[in-house]
């Protein structure tokens, strides 16, 4: 009759070999055990514990089969004669050695038996344990498993928005107030401006002439530039992209557009202000910066008419001049001996220098200082924005951003340059 136990015992020992060597692998490389290979031995071991509730009951059987087939019968109707407890009257008589001899191994056999009853808990105790190390060894035999060799299975996550690290604040074009454009016609416009104002003086004598000069109104050109930039996405770039790289590539190229028009804005600023200067700060303290700064003021309203508003420079002079400013603050702090020379901060580029807005403009040139009055200069901007096209053919999108500006001076000697002192190291 066919018997399965030998198939279910083959089966077992693959699934214990499989969990040898995955375990062997994962001790090799010294590491835990990833998660694919914590399923696979959960599920070997459980495989391994079915194939114990089959293999048992068979086993069992078999014992059983083979102990009720016993070697010894005794003679003539097959009963075993068993030896009396001990000699003495009564006992049983043999008829040959042979009885004798088949009596006494039977005894035996029925000690052994009960032995065999005894200490049955013991064997399956240490059985147990057995099967508990076998399983231990299989697990530090096991074949090691690690991320290099599923890199198929290791997704590459993206934490958080993408870093941008454009300033597209434009401190100078803020600090001077941008105006409409609006829909004006032409390459370039005028702002009208009075080149000549009309008289007044004292009456040299009763009912003479009053003096007299007639007002002449001219016109400061401003010239239209154009600004932008575009770009040739691929739908699948659009499509597939998470985050999505049409959002980020839009704001990207807004950003671009401010950095430009700021930079383009700054570079004719500090080239074409102050005419008149530059006054040129003697030492690199509160006292060599009030000075020169006091000297550019009188030039300024003896260019313009109007006092200064503001002070705009580079960073390399708001690195002078905020030590300076924050020294004297800390020695003379307000409120103890009247205003100090102004406020200053590392952590942004606000501030104030002798009661005047200082605004820190990052695109100037390396050593610029001015000081003048906002309402001198002007800057124009019509934004067009977004533009695209789509491109069918190729499966493409061309965007492009962009706008029209314009810059100029009312009076460039409304402005005054100050050159910063040489700072020794």
């Amino acid at each position: 009759m066919p018997n399965p136990l030998d198939r279910y015992r083959k089966e077992r020992q693959d699934q214990l070999d499989f969990v040898d060597e995955l375990l062997s692998k994962v001790d090799a490389d010294g590491r835990d055990l990833v998660d694919a290979e914590k399923a696979n031995l959960k599920g070997a071991r459980q495989r391994i514990a079915e194939l114990n509730e089959q293999i048992v009951p068979i086993e069992e059987h078999e014992k059983l089969k083979a102990a009720s087939v016993s070697p010894f019968t005794a003679p003539g109707n097959g009963q075993v004669t068993r030896p009396a407890a001990a000699a003495g009257p009564g006992a049983p008589e043999y008829q040959s050695a042979g009885a004798f001899m088949v009596d006494l191994v039977a005894s035996l056999h029925h000690r052994d038996q009960k032995l065999a009853e005894l200490f049955a808990p013991h064997r399956a105790a240490a059985a147990a344990r057995i099967e508990r190390v076998r399983e231990r060894d299989a697990i530090q035999r096991a074949a090691n498993q690690i991320t290099t060799d599923t890199p198929g299975l290791l997704p590459v996550p993206i934490v958080g928005p993408v870093l941008n690290t454009i300033d597209a604040s434009r401190p100078l074009v803020t600090s001077l107030g941008p105006r409409d454009m609006g829909n004006t016609p032409g390459l370039k416009f005028g702002r009208p401006r009075i080149t000549q104002h009309a008289t007044s003086g004292k009456q040299t004598a009763e009912k003479t002439a009053l003096p007299s000069q007639k007002m002449i109104v001219g016109s400061v050109e401003f010239i239209k530039e154009t600004h932008g930039g575009y770009v040739d996405i691929s739908r699948q770039d659009i499509d597939w992209t998470s985050p999505t790289a049409w959002d980020i590539l839009v704001t990207d190229l807004a950003d671009v557009y401010q950095v430009d028009t700021e930079t383009s804005t700054a570079t004719a600023f500090a080239a074409n202000a102050g005419i008149g200067g530059p006054v040129a700060a003697a030492t690199d303290d509160l006292k060599g910066w009030a000075k020169a700064l006091y000297e550019a003021a009188v030039l300024v309203y003896g260019g313009c008419g109007r006092l200064p508003d503001m002070i705009w420079c580079s960073l390399d002079v708001w690195a002078q001049l905020g030590p300076m400013v924050d020294v004297a603050r800390m020695v003379f702090p307000s409120g103890t001996s009247g205003e100090t020379a102004g406020t200053s901060s590392l952590a942004n580029f606000a501030g104030v220098v002798l009661a005047l807005p200082r605004i820190v403009v990052p695109t100037f040139p390396a050593g610029t200082c001015i000081i003048g009055s906002s309402k001198m200069a002007e800057f124009y901007e019509e934004r067009i924005g977004l533009l695209s096209a789509v491109e069918p053919s190729i499966l493409g999108v061309e965007v492009a951003y962009g706008g029209y500006t314009a810059f100029g001076f009312l009076e460039p000697d409304g402005f005054a340059k100050v050159t910063p002192p040489a700072v020794i190291p």
